[in-house]
């Protein structure tokens, strides 16, 4: 029998014996009021239950909250330890040279939310960009190891001040193509799919536009926009067949649900 049962069974007999009981009372009590304060009690012992109830549920979220919060730092910890690893792995910029216009290679960095970019015409004929300087390429130079040392936030401000600086060169393609990467990074979907349609749209023939409509597909499917997504991925791949962000585009559409 439940601890609740023998309350309410008890309740009831003393109020049943109250007419029969010595001198009307029950220890001292009145029989009536023995089974208020059982009633009482009773009543009581169902609130803690509930809040008992409540308490484990309220445990429960807190556990998926951490959960969630965990695989959130581990999804971030690889998409920042995937930037650097690309920065490693690429060549500086040489000093000299002509119509220099890549240094890196193509990552795949996941998004939560932000803006969704529209669709826009590839250009026809390619930008004609301007030669960097020694101090030009020296300047990308020094942002691009800072992304090699993981200093992102720096490497963020080093690039705009680059492209505010040399708006027209060569490198400039490449400057905004890594401050889309680098704002994906920092949780900032929105200027990330500025910055990659930047190279979209006004770096035309530039070696990092594959790379750039790659990632505008890639952000608007983590957005929950597939439609917008298929789009950008379709245009990479019949455009720029053999590219290596084609293959990328091919393979991530034939995954998506």
């Amino acid at each position: 029998m439940s601890t609740r049962l023998k309350i309410s069974s008890l309740a009831l007999a003393l109020t049943l014996s109250a007419p029969i009981a010595t001198a009307n009372t029950l220890n001292g009590i009145p029989p009536n009021v023995a089974a208020d304060l059982l009633y009482q009690l009773e009543t009581l012992q169902q609130e803690v239950s509930q809040l008992r109830g409540q308490v484990e549920q309220q445990q429960y979220e807190l556990n998926k909250l951490k959960s969630l919060s965990k695989d959130r730092y581990i999804d971030l910890d690889k998409r920042v330890s995937g930037l650097a690893t690309q920065a490693q792995a690429a060549p500086v910029i040489a000093p000299t040279g002509s119509n220099v216009q890549t240094a890196d290679s193509t990552a795949t960095v996941a998004a939560p939310t932000a803006t969704v970019a529209p669709l826009a015409a590839a250009p026809v004929r390619p930008v004609k960009l301007e030669e960097p300087t020694s101090e030009a390429r020296a300047a990308y130079n020094s942002a691009y190891e800072l992304i090699r040392n993981k200093k992102f936030e720096e490497a963020q401000s080093a690039y705009r001040s680059y492209v505010t600086s040399y708006p027209n060169n060569s490198l400039t393609g490449n400057a905004h193509y890594w401050l889309g990467e680098l704002a994906l990074v920092l949780g900032n979907q929105g200027e990330a799919l500025v910055q990659f349609k930047t190279v979209q749209d006004s770096f035309a023939g530039h070696s990092k536009v594959p790379d750039a409509i790659y990632k505008l597909g890639i952000v608007n499917d983590q957005l929950g926009n597939q439609s917008l997504a298929k789009e950008f991925f379709q245009r990479v791949i019949s455009q720029y067949p053999e590219s290596n962000s084609a293959a990328l585009a091919t393979n991530y559409l034939n995954n998506m649900k």
